[in-house]
C-alpha cells in the first residue's frame, strides 16, 4: 500500500498536471504527500585562491531563495485547500544538480510521482534529467504523468508490459496496490518466445501469480510486425483504453539524462497515460 507519496517540482510545464494527479492519488490511498521545491544555486566562480565572494552571486542567491520560498508557500496553500495530508519541503542544491537532491530525498517514500517531459524537446530536458536520476538512484518506483493528462486514480484498466527481466518483475510488484484496484489488467507480451522452458516466466505465469493476489489478469500476446515494442504497447493501451501502463525502466547509470533504453525512452516521451516505471 502507498502511504508516503513524493513529488519533486521539476520547473517544467508538466508540474501542474503532476501535482493535481498526486493530490488525487494521495486522497485515494489516504496517503501523505511530500512536495519538494528545490532552490538550485549555481556554484560560485573559483579563482586561484578558491571560491571568491561576488556581489552579483549573492544577489542572485537571494532572488532564487525568495522565489523558492514564494513557490513553497503557494504549494502549501494548494495542498491545504485540497485537504490531503502533506508537507512542502524547501531545500537548496549547490554542488549537485537538483535532480540528485530529489533522488536522495525520495528514499523514505513509497512512490515518486513525476511530471513527464514535453516530448523530445529542449523544454523537456529538465524532466528527462529528473526521471533518469530518480529511476536509477531513488530506489523507488517512478509514476510519470504526461503533460495535460486528464487521467486520475484509481485506474480501472491497466496495461502491464511484461518481459522476463528483473526490472519488469520490480514494476509488477511495485504496482500491486494499483493492480488490485483495477477492473481489467492486460499482461501484454510483445513477440513472445515460443517453446521456451528455461525458467523464464511467461505471461501465463504472471497471470497465475496475480491470481494468487486476487487480481484477475488476461494475457495478451502481440507481434511487433517490424514496429517498435513501445508503439505496440501504446496502440494496445489506446484500444483498451488503458488508464495506466506499468513497465520496467531499463537503462545504464553512466548517462543520467538519457538512461533509458528504447522502449523506456519512447514510453516516457509518447505514452498518452501515466506510466509506472521501476528499475
Amino acid at each position: 500500500m502507498y502511504r508516503d507519496i513524493f513529488l519533486p517540482v521539476t520547473g517544467s510545464p508538466g508540474d501542474r498536471d503532476a501535482i493535481a494527479f498526486a493530490i488525487d492519488f494521495a486522497r485515494d490511498f489516504e496517503a501523505h504527500l511530500t512536495l519538494l521545491e528545490t532552490v538550485h544555486l549555481p556554484t560560485p566562480p573559483v579563482g586561484p585562491f578558491g571560491a571568491s565572494p561576488d556581489l552579483a552571486i549573492g544577489q542572485l542567491f537571494g532572488r532564487l531563495r525568495e522565489q523558492g520560498a514564494a513557490n513553497a508557500a503557494r504549494y502549501r496553500t494548494q495542498l491545504e485547500q485540497a485537504g490531503v495530508r502533506h508537507e512542502v519541503r524547501l531545500v537548496e542544491s549547490l554542488f549537485f544538480g537538483p535532480e540528485r537532491t530529489a533522488a536522495h530525498a525520495a528514499h523514505p517514500s513509497d512512490l515518486v510521482v513525476l511530471a513527464g517531459p514535453h516530448g523530445d524537446t529542449a523544454e523537456g530536458v529538465p524532466a528527462h534529467r529528473y526521471f533518469g536520476e530518480l529511476l536509477l538512484e531513488s530506489g523507488r518506483p517512478v509514476l510519470m504523468v504526461p503533460p495535460s493528462c486528464a487521467t486520475r486514480m484509481p485506474a480501472r484498466r491497466v496495461l502491464l508490459a511484461w518481459r522476463p527481466r528483473r526490472e519488469a518483475a520490480r514494476a509488477l510488484h511495485d504496482a500491486l496496490p494499483l493492480l488490485a484496484q483495477a477492473e481489467r489488467v492486460d499482461v501484454v507480451v510483445v513477440d513472445p518466445k515460443q517453446g521456451r522452458d528455461d525458467g523464464h516466466q511467461s505471461g501465463a505465469d504472471v497471470a497465475r501469480h496475480l491470481a494468487r493476489h486476487d487480481i484477475d489478469a488476461s494475457v495478451v500476446e502481440l507481434s511487433s510486425g517490424g514496429r517498435t515494442v513501445s508503439s505496440v504497447l501504446i496502440e494496445h493501451a489506446r484500444q483498451m483504453p488503458a488508464q495506466l501502463i506499468v513497465a520496467g525502466g531499463y537503462g545504464h547509470s553512466r548517462t543520467r539524462e538519457w538512461v533509458m533504453g528504447g522502449v523506456t525512452r519512447e514510453l516516457l516521451i509518447s505514452a498518452p497515460v501515466p506510466v509506472l516505471f521501476s528499475h
